[in-house]
């Protein structure tokens, strides 16, 4: 049979002989779901042996197993590129992939083996070069009840029909924290959309006076309700919200201890939990599992979302309420319990919540979904794995591709004592000129398109590049050769992106509301610019100090030489760092700005540019103590352009580890000093604070202050304040240990108490707050590092004293 449709997903199963068959999840175009073997793709990896060897002699090598030897399947002779250089290999082939850590490991006596440490699932995509979420057409024949593949090609235009269930669960919580054997689920929500239309539902065991509402008569019966309404729904994607380490994973071990079945897969396989890398995913065969919890966090650390970047936390409600105009219902969650032991009123106010949760996760999963959709496809990993990867882990899987494709061998991960050595060995970083603090009128920043993916194009940069005999080559700052003529995949991968994200950009100018041409732009720069940093990744397959500092070498030159020639032309250059730089335009012009940029890009390679980011009419820059007085510091900047835009770097204000009262303060202060040019009104915002301070009319909302624990309670040594507020509040028994622990808590300072850390008190517990240390070390050390640059003083803006100077 003939199927057309998208690869939705990659894994594998393990029959009752051993043997493994990739199964691939196709979801046709048709509607309907259908499962593909290939059963002729067999797990492998590869040996360089150290002296001659044959076929015949790898054949022979034993391992003993209960089961009796353990022998490679087959062996065949191949050539594959090793550092740039063709050598003779051999390919040996496992029974099962279990068997290739094992064979390849009583193999190392011969040689050096590789590619061991490639999952199975991920060496068939990377073998046959899929691209999932793309239109494939799949010629299939059935046997022995199985569809078994017989060709795949990718093609036409794909157009993405899946079928999606965002959901949450509630449980019951006496003492907070859920205790897996005693307490039950006890609601259940879903939000759908399949098969062209949409619906909500809540499934629970009481009666609830709400039209949404579906009661089952116990516990089993709730997650038979949920596992039926799944398949009913044919549902493509499972999307939850920290649903990994909690919602799905609860209902697993609650199903054990109850002693029932709870499985959500399409076809023959478990639900299961695995980790990948320090995370864990979900697995659910024939479906996909998207943990939006990690998708947001991801699209945060790497800044592709304005909407997302000043969260104090990534709690579903706080998501929400940055995106949507609406604000997400709530209810104490520490009192679920009580809520659904008290009345009828109580019960739809928790049906409400639950149901809210699931609507507000449809509406993030709108959102953010298209962005780990075209991560997927730009790599050509399953979204399964690539909703949970790191930008490092994505180029890694990138390099594997089409490292594959070049016919390069792929490197080994490096072992514990090669990262340790890695680490201690770290690479000169950028070049930085600190600007001399102030406020300044009438600047403009200049920074290189990409800098450092550019180098690596231009220069040819890549650990199989290096050279100490050729020829034609480029010579790095460092004095490290790189090879004219052979190219490096890095470079070839990184023009690839560059080129798809201009061609992408014109058609996303043509269509500004289609959500995938934007992600994917988002995707090709996310990865673009992830290279240089997976060079320098002490766990890196690629890792090369060489490469990696010859490009910040590379770029410590660039840079200085454009701040060189700016000031060449006369210009003034105020800043410079990484990849821009600021430049005082004074008494020369905009258009003369313009005309030094044209000027000097017309003297770069072909594949860099300066860009004019933008004009500014004021600026403050300020300064950092330093031995004998202050400097300048860096990436510690505001501007407003000549439209209006403030730009800011590195300010409290965009930090969750200063208070609002500081952050907002401090805000209002650059508002005044870049649109209105006021150093008074800059002065007078902050005495005003201080004096509310004072007189105690600031709500204790303003002034908590939120950080994460990283670890268990009793694992630090110091004692801080978020320490003190989490320790004060367990030992009281207002917190359990698990509900602080490793998450992001707010505490206020108080008044009671001898040191910073005894005054610390969980926000939701503190009754008062101690202006003084709000003055002193939250509002004054926020704002004084610009009104300084005005010649105002502490006691000045405490109203203890007067004004120096202006």
């Amino acid at each position: 049979m003939r199927i057309e449709g998208i690869i939705l997903d990659v894994d594998y199963l393990i029959g009752n002989s051993g043997v493994a068959a990739i199964r691939m999840t196709i979801k046709g175009n048709d509607g309907r779901a259908y499962a593909v073997f290939d059963k002729e793709f067999k797990p492998y990896f590869y040996i360089l042996p150290t002296s001659k060897m044959t076929v015949e002699e790898l054949l022979a090598v034993s391992i003993a197993n209960p089961d009796g030897s353990m022998r490679p399947e087959n062996v065949e002779a191949a050539k594959r590129k090793i550092a740039g250089k063709d050598e003779d290999v051999f390919r040996v082939f496992a029974k099962s992939p279990i068997q290739v850590p094992r064979l390849s490991s009583a193999m190392g006596r011969y040689g050096t083996c590789y590619e061991y440490d490639i999952p199975f699932a991920k060496r068939y995509t990377i073998d046959r070069d899929i691209t999932p979420l793309s239109n494939y057409e799949i010629e299939a024949v059935e046997e022995d009840g199985r569809l078994t593949l017989k060709s795949m090609k990718p093609v036409g235009s794909t157009q993405l029909q899946l079928n999606v269930m965002c959901f949450d669960i509630e449980v019951y919580n006496p003492l907070g924290i859920p205790r897996v054997a005693k307490d039950p689920v006890i609601m259940i929500s879903y939000f759908f959309s399949s098969k062209g239309r949409s619906g909500i539902e809540v499934l629970t065991t009481k009666r609830i006076n709400r039209d949404f509402v579906t009661t089952v008569k116990d516990e089993k019966a709730l997650f038979e309700a949920f596992a039926a309404k799944v398949n009913e729904l044919d549902v493509d994607l499972i999307v939850g919200y920290n649903s990994a380490n909690f919602d799905i994973k609860y209902m697993l071990d609650r199903a054990k201890a109850l002693g029932i079945k709870f499985n959500l897969s399409r076809y023959e396989g478990e639900t299961r939990l695995e980790s990948h890398g320090l995370v864990q995913r979900v697995k659910i065969g024939g479906r996909v599992h998207v943990d939006m919890y990690q998708v947001v966090k991801f699209v945060s650390i790497v800044g592709a979302s304005e909407s997302v970047l000043k969260l104090t936390d990534h709690k579903l409600k706080t998501v929400y309420d940055a995106i949507s105009k609406d604000k997400k219902p709530t209810v104490d969650k520490m009192s679920i319990y009580k809520i659904w032991d008290g009345s009828p009123k109580d019960l739809e106010t928790l049906a409400d919540y639950n149901l809210s949760d699931s609507q507000a996760l449809n509406a993030v999963y709108e959102m953010f979904i298209p962005i780990t959709i075209e991560m997927a496809r730009t790599t050509g990993d399953v979204l399964s794995d690539t909703a949970v990867s790191t930008t490092g882990q994505l180029v890694d899987y990138l390099l594997m591709r089409y490292a594959n494709r070049a016919g390069e061998m792929i490197p080994n991960k490096p072992d514990e004592s090669e990262i340790k050595n890695r680490l201690a060995n770290p690479i000169e970083g950028a070049y930085v000129k600190t600007p001399e603090p102030g406020i300044y009128d009438n600047l403009a920043i200049f920074d290189f398109r990409g800098l450092y993916p550019s180098i690596i194009i231009s220069y040819n940069i890549d650990p199989s590049t290096i050279c100490y005999d050729c020829k034609e080559y480029f010579e790095s700052p460092l004095g490290t050769k790189f090879d004219k003529k052979r190219k490096g995949i890095m470079p070839a991968i990184l023009k690839m992106l560059i080129d798809q994200r201009a061609s992408v950009k014109r058609e996303y100018k043509k269509n500004p509301d289609d959500k995938f041409l934007a992600g994917r732009s988002s995707a090709l720069k996310i990865l673009s610019n992830s290279f240089y940093g997976y060079l320098g990744y002490a766990r890196s397959r690629w890792y090369s100090r060489d490469s990696a500092g010859s490009v910040t070498a590379y770029g410590r030159q660039y840079i200085k030489e454009t701040i060189k020639a700016a000031e060449d032309r006369g210009f003034k250059v105020l800043y410079g760092d990484t990849d821009s730089i600021v430049i005082l335009i004074g008494n020369k012009t905009k258009e003369d700005a313009l005309a030094f940029l044209k000027d000097f890009n017309s003297k770069l390679p072909e594949n860099m540019e300066l860009e004019a980011e933008d004009f500014f009419k004021r600026g403050v820059f300020v300064g950092r103590k330093v031995e004998g007085g202050t400097a300048g510091a860096k990436k510690k900047y505001a501007l407003i352009s000549e439209t209006g835009r403030i730009k800011i770097r590195g300010f409290e204000l965009v930090r969750r580890d200063w208070s609002r009262i500081a952050r907002e303060t401090q805000r209002r202060v650059l508002e005044a000093i870049l649109k209105e040019g006021s150093a008074e009104k800059a002065a007078e915002i902050v005495k005003q604070v201080v004096k509310n301070l004072k007189d105690g009319k600031v709500p204790l909302s303003e002034l908590a202050i939120s950080t994460q624990l990283r670890k268990g309670i009793d694992s630090y040594d110091s004692k801080s304040p978020e320490l003190g507020a989490a320790r004060k509040a367990v030992q009281s028994g207002k917190k359990r240990k698990e509900e602080v622990e490793e998450g992001v808590i707010s505490f206020v300072i108080t008044k009671h108490g001898s040191s910073i850390s005894d005054k610390a008190e969980l926000e939701e517990f503190a009754k008062d707050y101690d202006p003084d240390y709000y003055i002193n070390h939250q509002v004054l050390p926020a704002t004084m590092r610009i009104l300084k640059e005005l010649n105002f003083n502490e006691d000045e803006l405490k109203g203890l004293g007067t004004q120096k100077k202006l």
